[in-house]
């Protein structure tokens, strides 16, 4: 009898920063996980809602190939705030039961702990916002040189150009962007070359590739 292939999952576990200095935080926290989590759950890209550990920090359980797109939305649904990102990938125990933080366990989760300390350890030294853990030497130094530069460029990116980015990840079209915003497409061409734009795209495509390429989930065998 042929032994039976774990599943590969990928856990997230998100700090947002300076949450101390804001007012109401919890409301303002919920205002944004809440719908994202929604969507996220639509999209097939995570098991269950986005669980909430602690004041400032929630965990969520993800299709390893999902996260590219995830790390982006976290960054720009959560904008301004600045959020530290350690991403687990391996196994996990109990993956569909709710609420995540008090069923599932195992070593993505495991990962993602130690992923957001090496970040925290770290903070004074890098601008390194997002890191990855998944036992496999090869693809976390590759993933996280690409987040390194990834955040690098993240963290330059004012409130308009996040507005204009926002608008093209939604119509795909420079001129419908530019019609939305009530821009000429020259303008609108110009604030998303100035706010990465395309080395934003680059890094969601190239992970998603490189994601599916290592931890492709094969059948069940019985």
């Amino acid at each position: 009898m042929a032994r039976e292939i774990k599943k590969i999952y990928a856990a997230i576990t998100a700090d947002i920063v300076g949450s101390r200095n804001v007012h109401n935080f919890p409301k303002e926290r919920d205002r944004k996980l809440k719908p994202l989590a929604k969507q996220h759950l639509t999209l097939g890209f995570i098991v269950s809602e986005y669980a909430v550990t602690a004041w400032d920090e929630f965990e969520g359980l993800a299709k390893p190939d999902a996260i590219p797109g995830i790390l982006l939305d976290l960054r720009r649904y959560f904008y301004p705030f600045a959020l530290w990102i350690g991403v687990g990938i391996g196994t996990v125990t109990e993956p569909h039961r709710k609420p995540i933080n008090v069923f599932a366990g195992g070593e993505a989760f495991e990962r993602a702990r130690k992923a957001i300390d090496e970040i925290k350890s770290g903070r004074n030294k890098s601008s390194r916002t997002t890191a990855f853990v998944s036992g496999n030497q090869d693809f976390d130094l590759v993933a996280n040189t690409i987040y390194h530069l990834h955040d690098t460029l993240i963290q330059q990116i004012s409130s308009k150009q996040w507005q204009t980015i926002n608008a093209q990840l939604s119509f795909q079209s420079q001129e419908k962007t530019a019609k939305k915003l009530g821009l000429h497409t020259s303008s609108v061409s110009r604030t998303l070359r100035r706010g990465f734009y395309n080395q934003i795209e680059e890094t969601r495509t190239t992970m998603g590739l490189l994601m599916k390429r290592y931890f492709a989930n094969e059948p069940r065998r019985k």
